[in-house]
């Protein structure tokens, strides 16, 4: 897309306190209750940036969007502590993707305080200043599959009443050779839920896996809380769970990739340094001390399907048990097989049980530092 089509023709640039903002297109107008038309289809995502070394990932996350089968999409580009030229290598990398049609762009750049983590404030900026009825949130390292939105908002078209459609997300764990960043290996292992009573277990749904729909959401439940980083995700989607309607009928349906690598903001690597990890543990603290006080809205047909299962549950560890607690040789004998061919499965993969031990280990590290910090307390 060259600049021929005007796309930076009504650039303008603002200067409001520590605030720059660049503008590509000119803004629409909101409801007065802060919500779109309801006519409107637009998708704003919404991409927080932070270093201006991460723009390789960038480029990549931004050419997931131009491709999308979505085409009405408007790009919101938060930078922390966007210097001019950060400001013109995003726009370069914006104006050369092969957009099938001429997205609404906007690029803000806010400045912080040296040492400040600016998360939850990026995305907040970008929602504010956001148009459309739908809204999706990319990190910069991520990115999103081409029929990812159109996906899932077909499926907030269709369950009238959903806040939220989720979807599937692959986990890609990255590896650097001679200066390039390359895919070393896929994965899919955000299946530990599949409801929201899950999601209050824990969270299983990365950022950029999910639409909002604004025309169900509240505006004043469109926020991420500054305390919260690097879970101010999970208390994000805590907050619009107890309230609201997900729909997860496509969380089979793979619609994003999350990607790992030693920049992470979450200690998901063994290298993870022990910032990044007491990070992680306070914000879970937080976020636990928060579930004690959630109020949850369910509907009693839920309730009377929670107690169904967990009565089944109940019933298929009584009968798991019943030959075992008659007989306990039987037992013993299934935990000997067992360990038997553990041990044969290892000493045929050792590199299998090599990083199966690292995690280990590394788990067991995070756990004493844990119980360490909370005797301190």
């Amino acid at each position: 897309m060259g600049s021929q089509r005007g796309m930076l023709v009504e650039q303008e640039i603002k200067q409001n306190g520590y605030n720059g903002e660049v503008k590509l297109h000119p803004e629409t107008n909101k409801k007065k209750n802060g919500r779109p038309p309801a006519e409107n289809k637009t998708l704003s995502v919404i991409i927080r940036c932070h270093k201006q070394e991460r723009l390789p990932f960038l480029e990549e996350a931004i050419f997931s969007l131009s491709i999308q089968e979505w085409t009405d999409l408007e790009v919101v580009v938060v930078i922390q502590n966007g210097t001019n030229d950060f400001v013109r290598d995003v726009q370069e990398i914006i104006l050369h993707q092969p957009w099938q049609k001429e997205p609404k762009i906007k690029i803000h750049t806010i400045e912080f305080q040296p040492g400040t983590d600016g998360r939850s404030t990026l995305l907040n900026y970008g929602i504010t200043h956001s148009t459309g009825r739908y809204l999706a949130f990319l990190d910069d390292d991520d990115v999103v599959y081409q029929h990812g939105y159109t996906t899932l908002i077909h499926k907030l078209m269709e369950e009238r009443g959903a806040a939220i459609a989720v979807g599937g997300c692959r986990i890609a764990k990255t590896s650097q050779k001679s200066n390039h960043w390359y895919i070393s290996t896929k994965e899919t292992p955000f299946t530990a839920g599949r409801n929201r009573y899950d999601l209050f277990r824990d969270n299983f749904i990365p950022i950029h896996s999910y639409v909002i729909d604004r025309e169900v959401v509240s505006a004043s439940d469109l926020y991420f809380d500054d305390e919260m980083p690097p879970l101010e995700d999970y208390d994000f989607l805590l907050r619009l769970g107890s309230k609201y309607e997900f729909d997860f009928s496509k969380l089979d349906t793979f619609v994003c990739e999350y990607r790992i690598h030693n920049s992470n903001s979450l200690p998901y690597t063994s290298d993870a340094t022990q910032e990044q990890i007491a990070k992680h543990q306070r914000a879970y603290q937080l976020i636990e001390e928060k579930k004690k006080n959630l109020l949850c809205l369910i509907p009693l047909q839920d309730l009377i399907e929670i107690r169904k299962q967990e009565t089944q549950q109940e019933t298929r560890i009584e009968e798991f048990q019943a030959p075992f607690s008659e007989n306990p040789q039987i037992f013993r004998k299934i935990l000997v097989l067992l360990g038997d061919n553990v041990y044969h499965f290892f000493k045929a993969y050792p590199q299998v049980e090599k990083r199966l031990s690292k995690v280990v280990h590394y788990g067991w590290k995070i756990y004493q530092q844990k119980n360490t910090s909370s005797s301190d307390e």
